[in-house]
């Protein structure tokens, strides 16, 4: 990694927009390293000084943004996830990992100009984390849904949307919310859908969906897997069933996936003291109040109804978390500062139901508390589901953050500027928007947060 960069940058965007004639040729290496993780090293041999670490490496060397990256000349190199993530996840090792790698790419080809490390969702946070962590690995970092500052924020998020569901929907029920052991499942989940199948066919229950994904701060038109097109949201049916979509995948996940919280020391969340009438009126969005009081009003609960679901939800009884789940993730490095040490572009898809979008809201609130602001840049995606960046956005952000390096200044980083970059790399439409956070995030932790422990 060199401080110095020779006259890179202003060539890049050219060499960008000229597709290969022929697929470049690519040294190739992989292995295991001593702490389990698997990786790849992929440098072609017109290899333009740029070297992308990403921690899903490994999987993602066959995909368009791998293929394109090493046909344009960059080497791409990084781990896989470590096969016991699901039972001891633990970003710690993850970050050692990425250092790891980078140093066997540095000692078997030379010392890359640029060394920014890229990631979208556990990849993404593990870009914020080496920005903040280790600038003496990388030059910079671009992250993509990623989970803010850490397990915390997403295991308290994960935990109010099933809550306020079982709340509204099935409040003397025993649907699981949280922790959900992994000798319960699949059943956990599957014992949910009768109830929101149900609660979807009724008009309150329409209304009742509706809020507990504004309560939690989830996209009115989100996914995971097969979205939706953009609903117009002045279609109050439309708009509805957008929301039970959202709610949908994200309850799936949440009850099927929280376990990566949990299982390294116990319960990682808790909502003792969380008042979700305040959580609405401070969290939810004008357009989603708009429609969750159309709905009520639909089905003839009114503004007293509204009221006295909030209640409701409210005097449900609620969960703790265990002393040792909560501090295994205040650990720095599994809990982010915002203290990044190299420049960071940082984007989220507006429509993730798996990592909701107002965790790079918590993020930046951080980046901006450290004073880093002009080291930091955000953009977002219009688009449902996770981690469903185009190789041409990803490489349109890539572009920016590289003359950044070279220059020392960020080129112009709004939506107009990325997209014109993202459509001279390929055919497809790129969807990039200004957007503008209009609440601040519920659940945002950082160090000095409040917690039971």
């Amino acid at each position: 990694m060199k401080r110095l960069y020779p006259a890179l940058a202003l060539s890049v965007t050219a060499m960008l927009l000229s597709s290969a004639a022929h697929a470049a040729e690519v040294q190739k290496d992989e292995g295991v390293l001593p702490s389990g993780f698997p990786y790849q090293l992929s440098k072609p041999d017109n290899w333009n000084g740029i070297l992308i670490n990403d921690l899903d490496a490994v999987t993602n060397i066959e995909g368009e943004l791998a293929k394109y990256l090493l046909d344009q000349g960059y080497a791409y190199v990084g781990t896989g996830r470590h096969p016991e993530r699901m039972t001891r996840h633990d970003p710690l090792t993850e970050l050692d990992a990425q250092v790891a790698v980078i140093n066997l790419f540095t000692e078997k080809y030379g010392e890359a100009e640029q060394t920014i490390q890229y990631g979208c969702s556990g990849g993404g946070f593990v870009a914020l984390a080496m920005a903040e962590f280790h600038p003496e690995a990388i030059d910079g970092a671009v992250s993509f849904n990623a989970r803010g500052t850490g397990g915390m924020a997403v295991a308290n998020t994960w935990l109010d949307l099933p809550f306020a569901l079982r709340g509204l929907l099935a409040p003397d029920s025993d649907l699981a919310i949280a922790p959900v052991p992994n000798d319960t499942l699949p059943a956990a989940y599957d014992a949910w859908k009768p109830v929101l199948e149900a609660a979807q066919q009724t008009p309150e229950g329409r209304a009742r969906i509706a809020l507990a994904l504004a309560v939690s701060q989830w996209p009115s038109w989100g996914a995971i897997g097969n979205p939706q097109p953009k609903p117009d949201f002045s279609d109050l049916d439309a708009a509805q069933a957008a929301m039970f979509k959202s709610a949908s995948d994200g309850l799936g996940n949440a009850i099927n996936r929280r376990q990566l919280y949990d299982n390294p020391e116990g319960l990682a969340s808790w909502n003792t003291g969380i008042d979700y009438t305040a959580f609405y009126e401070k969290g939810a969005d004008s357009e989603q109040k708009r429609i969750i009081e159309e709905l009520y009003e639909a089905a003839r609960l009114g503004t007293e109804g509204l009221t006295a679901d909030l209640a409701q939800l409210n005097a449900q009884p609620r969960i703790e978390g265990t002393s040792g789940g909560v501090h295994y993730w205040l650990e720095p490095g599994r809990l982010l500062s915002g203290d990044i040490k190299v420049p960071l572009f940082h984007a989220h898809g507006l429509g993730d139901a798996l990592l909701p979008p107002h965790l790079l809201a918590g993020y930046a609130v951080a980046v901006e508390k450290e004073g880093h602001a002009d080291d930091y840049r955000t953009a977002f995606v219009e688009a449902a589901g996770h981690c469903v960046t185009q190789p041409n956005e990803a490489v349109a952000a890539i572009t920016a953050l590289s003359e950044r390096l070279e220059t020392g200044a960020w080129p112009q980083t709004d939506a107009a500027t990325l997209n014109a970059t993202a459509q001279a790399l390929s055919p497809e439409t790129p969807r990039y928007v200004d957007y503008a956070f209009e609440t601040p995030f519920n659940r945002a932790f950082y160090a000095d947060s409040p917690h039971p422990f």
